[in-house]
């Protein structure tokens, strides 16, 4: 039975099997274990007419435990077993192929990896615990006792071993339930609890003596396998995809390289594509939206003779990491697509997952659809807001390099011989300034200095009367929205079936229609930031050149989109000169992060006061606890997945009625005083 493979011993060396908790929990040897490995196996078979699935499963995987500290690690030796007791409650275990896992020989490990990192590793095993103690504290992510080196190998090994009975049809596809993982674990250096990089290390095992031509990496681990893209990058002949966490690299790994925008070394263009999520709190459908859209069709394109999956199940909804909410139908159902590749031929090799109850129920989902069953029903799929501008932004880059993604992307920087190029946002520009001044004698701003001139001139406006006017509205908001009708395969746009939205006119018209003084300016895309000094540049100087000239006795602040940090910027830098003036704040972020004031106790307060931020009620401010610094913020209803443009308008009569009232409020103040 494969129960037995629960393999026990070290070759007759005594060893401690690390627990949860550090508890030492049994003794034994390896030679003893490994007789009863062979009895188990003797009569299998190594060619099958039928559908079969392999797993390779060791216990002595185990042995690589944290005895360094108290606390519980998160990388935890009964993750495996935790996995394979699910699997064989389930019934599944005696449905599966026994592959019977080995160590890597240096010769395959340096497929990958430099030989003093291999004797680097291989050399732990001979350390004291207070040698491994202060060498794990040097390591990113890292924790090493004396058998972590052959945990290692053996994991690596039964990688290989699973891939090879894949190839040559001892199975059809498999499971590998091994650990330490190895996604992370680059050509020199150990991080992220990995040490080889098991995957990496098959790939190349086959390419080099197996004759397999294309491999399909997909990694569905929380977190990017920057060792995998960087052994790869430069491959034509391995696609590696990964979607995970990433947050403009502020999540683990916390590597740039994990970006959409990197795609693979000359010779390799589009052989690497990243899908990465900005935030925390994706669920089942944004994942399966992004197979639908992105994964599948650039995996049929590339047509691989073999898929292998880094299977970490950390995005796993309880996964005190991960933080996503994917479910075992989920990834039952993303395996089950997989399938469809490469004749079937598919491993699944276990990387991250730190819920025990979460990896196991998921890896089983994944072993019920290897062996054959249907995934179950997942119902509607309704992608978020943000996974949909990820995939956009994903097939954006990717449509340079895939027919199967359209339309192809274009860049405006690109040379273009013989051809005259003008940027849609300077088409815009001059189009708002004329609009501006014909319906409502606003002009441009002078700006003070050349480089404010070169990057924001026309972009601020204002009436022409402002230094007359006791109340003024300091309005920063986006561009407006254009809504194409493209065509199907490029990106040409139907003329007649496209036109542009621009909400703010409706805001200005009501501003100027109250005898209001305004300021508006409309904020560019930002491509770095050095854009968004600029923007606190520019708002400073209009501030100080402008509104202190006016004088006006009351300013408004209006926000709306990436003009909401712009104006918190403002808020930081001249903030006793703004709480004298200002008397009102609107900030309406969209799907912007809610930015805030300095943590000073006066500002703080003054803000709460006159701020009034208002969010949809999925936005991802709503995931986390409140924070004073950015101001009173409202839960709105009927905001979901709107635009910024189409807010503005559902919200234009509660901003002004909140104007009304924060003027109200001032009036009756002044009115006390004078009495």
């Amino acid at each position: 039975m494969l129960d037995n493979m629960d393999i026990d011993g070290t070759d007759g060396k005594p060893y401690v099997l690390i627990e949860s908790g550090n508890v030492p929990v049994t003794r034994g040897s390896r030679f003893n274990s490994c007789n009863n490995f062979r009895n188990n196996t003797q009569a299998m078979p190594m060619n099958f007419s039928e559908s079969t699935t392999g797993v390779v499963y060791d216990k002595r995987m185990r042995y690589h435990g944290n005895i360094h500290e108290d606390e519980h690690h998160p990388e935890d030796p009964s993750r495996i077993s935790s996995i394979q007791r699910t699997i064989s409650k389930a019934g599944c275990l005696e449905k599966l192929i026994p592959i019977k896992a080995r160590e890597v020989t240096r010769e395959e490990a340096c497929l990958v990896h430099t030989i003093d990192y291999w004797n680097f590793v291989n050399k732990t095993a001979e350390r004291s615990e207070a040698e491994l103690a202060k060498l794990s504290g040097e390591f990113n992510s890292i924790y090493i006792n004396s058998e972590t080196a052959f945990c290692a190998r053996l994991s690596c090994g039964g990688v290989i071993e699973l891939c090879k009975a894949v190839i040559n049809g001892t199975v059809t596809n498999g499971f590998a339930n091994v650990r330490p993982p190895g996604h992370h674990a680059e050509f020199d250096e150990a991080m992220g609890f990995c040490f080889f990089n098991n995957v990496s290390v098959a790939a190349q095992c086959l390419k080099k003596y197996h004759n397999v031509e294309k491999i399909f990496i997909f990694d569905w681990d929380i977190h990017h396998g920057n060792g995998t893209q960087k052994a790869f990058y430069d491959d034509p002949n391995v696609t590696y995809c990964s979607m995970h966490r990433y947050e403009n690299a502020h999540f683990y790994p916390g590597d740039k390289q994990a970006s959409h925008t990197h795609v693979g070394g000359e010779g390799a263009k589009g052989r690497t594509i990243n899908i990465p999520w900005p935030r925390a709190g994706m669920y089942d459908s944004d994942y399966i939206y992004a197979f639908n859209k992105v994964v599948m069709p650039i995996a049929f394109e590339f047509d691989p003779d073999i898929v292998i999956v880094s299977a970490g199940f950390d995005a796993a909804e309880g996964d005190p990491i991960g933080e996503n909410h994917v479910s075992p139908v989920a990834y039952g159902h993303m395996t089950h697509m997989l399938k469809a590749l490469a004749g079937g031929k598919l491993v699944l090799a276990l990387e991250g997952g730190y819920n025990l109850e979460s990896i196991s129920k998921s890896a089983l989902a994944c072993v019920k659809v290897l062996l054959g069953e249907p995934p179950a029903r997942l119902g509607p799929i309704i992608p978020s807001h943000d996974c949909i501008e990820t995939i956009h932004q994903v097939i954006r880059v990717q449509s340079r390099y895939w027919s199967c993604l359209t339309p192809e992307h274009v860049d405006y920087l690109e040379d273009k011989p013989g051809k005259f190029v003008v940027p849609m946002a300077d088409m815009l520009k001059l189009y708002r300034t004329r609009i501006l001044y014909q319906e409502y004698k606003m002009v441009p701003v002078p700006l003070g200095t050349e480089r404010l001139q070169r990057r924001f001139g026309d972009l601020a406006c204002c009436s022409i009367n402002i230094c007359s006017k006791s109340i003024l509205v300091f309005f920063v908001h986006d561009m407006a929205d254009f809504r194409a009708d493209t065509r199907a395969t490029t990106n040409t746009i139907n003329i007649p079936g496209s036109y542009m939205i621009d909400t703010v006119h409706q805001y200005i018209k009501t501003i100027l229609d109250k005898d209001y003084g305004i300021i508006d300016v409309d904020v560019p895309q930002a491509n770095s930031k050095i854009d968004n000094q600029d923007l606190r540049d520019l708002l400073v100087f209009l501030w100080d050149s402008y509104v202190e000239s006016a004088s006006p006795s009351r300013v408004i602040l209006i926000g709306a989109g990436r003009g909401c940090k712009s104006l918190v910027d403002l808020i930081n830098e001249r903030d006793s000169l703004v709480m004298r003036k200002v008397v009102c704040s609107i900030m309406i972020p969209g799907q912007n992060p809610v930015p805030s004031v300095f943590k000073r106790l006066d500002l703080l307060n003054w803000y709460t006061e006159i701020s009034f931020v208002i969010l949809a009620e999925n936005h991802s401010y709503w995931d986390k606890k409140p924070k004073k610094e950015c101001g009173k913020c409202i839960r709105t209803q009927g905001l979901v997945n709107l635009t910024l443009q189409d807010m503005l308008a559902n919200l234009h009569v509660n901003v002004f009625q909140y104007i009304q009232q924060k003027l109200d409020n001032c009036a009756v103040e002044t009115s006390s005083k004078s009495r």
